[in-house]
């Protein structure tokens, strides 16, 4: 009996590993790194990502006058740009596929 349970549960090990692997989690460091910049979860939409790309910039453009971190600005500046072009090319890819 001992043996049966063991073994169910190594076989339910492993197959969450494997849907944790071809989840959500499977994006380049890139795109990870462009979602934490941007204080995002990794399953945010376009909307989402629109949404909180403009609150920062608003923050942090040199112009505002309120905090003129240039660096932190082109920082969310590149990571929008990162994954507004992987929704684009996603969104593409589907449209080949379907």
């Amino acid at each position: 009996m001992f043996d049966r349970l063991k073994k169910s549960m190594l076989e339910g090990a492993k197959s969450a590993v494997r849907s944790y692997n071809e989840g959500r989690f499977e994006m380049d460091a890139e795109s990870r790194q462009a979602f934490d910049r941007l204080e995002l979860d990794y399953e945010s939409d376009i909307t989402a990502i629109k949404r909180r790309y403009k609150e920062l910039s608003k923050r942090y453009h040199p112009d505002s006058g309120i905090s003129p971190e240039t660096e932190r600005f082109l920082s969310i500046k590149n990571s929008y740009d990162v994954l507004r072009s992987a929704y684009k090319e996603k969104a593409t890819n589907k449209d080949m596929n379907d």
